[in-house]
């Protein structure tokens, strides 16, 4: 038992020096990466390191809105003109976000810091639904989620089916209920996007579509759209094979599809 305390003290101390030791060399090591610490943290602060010189702006292209992306830029651009002279660490990303995302044709928009004195912002424009012209025939972009735009330039419009109908306009249910059932066709064949050139709804016949090629009125009534939409697509198919031409495709009804033909000339 004599022995057994003054050998505790003797490996606790043989513990201590290995630690000083360990510590010493820990913090030999650690130095460098302390001062390039300390170094960025000074360098973060000095004004003219990291001061905004460039601001580089992308807005990702949607189908048919390349006129509309040359005149939608400067004016996204010039939100973010204050940015120029700013310390990149000082600029809040989220409230340039909220304020850049209040111009209405703005979705949404990616910002980051590129060090060290450039800031990116990639912008994504709102989906155009329909394009809504009124009697005097200006237009006005309708989104996907009903909401209405202010008028634009004829030169300036994305493609996007005209809708005329100021009752489906003014009543935001009924226009809802549109927007949602013309979701559903399939944007291919006769329905492609491009060949879309109006549409409309009444309780009769439902949603109703003008094609351009062709100019035949389809009827696609107000339920199961999809697969309406597809029966119409076989029936464009199998008259393209007959060499003959519809003037009414109506697959508003249940279980049949009513093809008006055009006369031969």
């Amino acid at each position: 038992m004599k022995l057994y305390f003054p050998l505790v003290r003797f490996v606790a101390k043989i513990m201590a020096m290995k630690k000083w030791k360990l510590f010493k060399k820990s913090l030999i090591l650690l130095f460098p990466v302390l001062v390039a610490v300390f170094g960025g943290w000074m360098l973060r602060t000095e004004t003219e390191f990291f001061v905004i010189k460039d601001l580089q702006v992308e807005l990702e292209l949607r189908e048919h809105q390349e006129a509309l992306l040359v005149s939608l830029k400067p004016d996204i651009e010039k939100s973010l003109l204050a940015l120029r002279g700013q310390n990149i660490w000082s600029v809040s990303l989220r409230a340039l976000r909220d304020q850049v995302v209040e111009h209405p044709w703005v979705q949404a928009i990616e910002l980051e810091r590129r060090f060290p004195d450039r800031i990116f912002a990639l912008v994504r424009l709102q989906p155009v639904a329909f394009l809504f012209v009124d009697k005097k025939n200006s237009i006005f972009p309708i989104l996907e989620n009903g909401e209405k735009l202010p008028q634009i330039k004829t030169t300036l419009a994305p493609a996007a089916p005209i809708l005329r109908n100021n009752n489906i306009l003014q009543d935001k249910s009924l226009l809802k209920k549109v927007l949602g059932l013309y979701s559903e066709v399939p944007l291919f064949g006769a329905f492609e996007k491009d060949n879309i050139a109006s549409v409309d709804y009444n309780s009769v016949t439902g949603l109703t579509l003008q094609l351009i090629k062709g100019d035949i009125v389809v009827h696609l009534g107000s339920e199961n759209i999809q697969t309406k939409a597809l029966q119409v697509l076989r029936v464009t198919d199998y008259l393209q094979s007959q060499k003959q031409k519809a003037r009414v495709i109506d697959a508003s009804f249940a279980k049949k599809v009513l093809v008006r033909l055009r006369k031969r000339s």
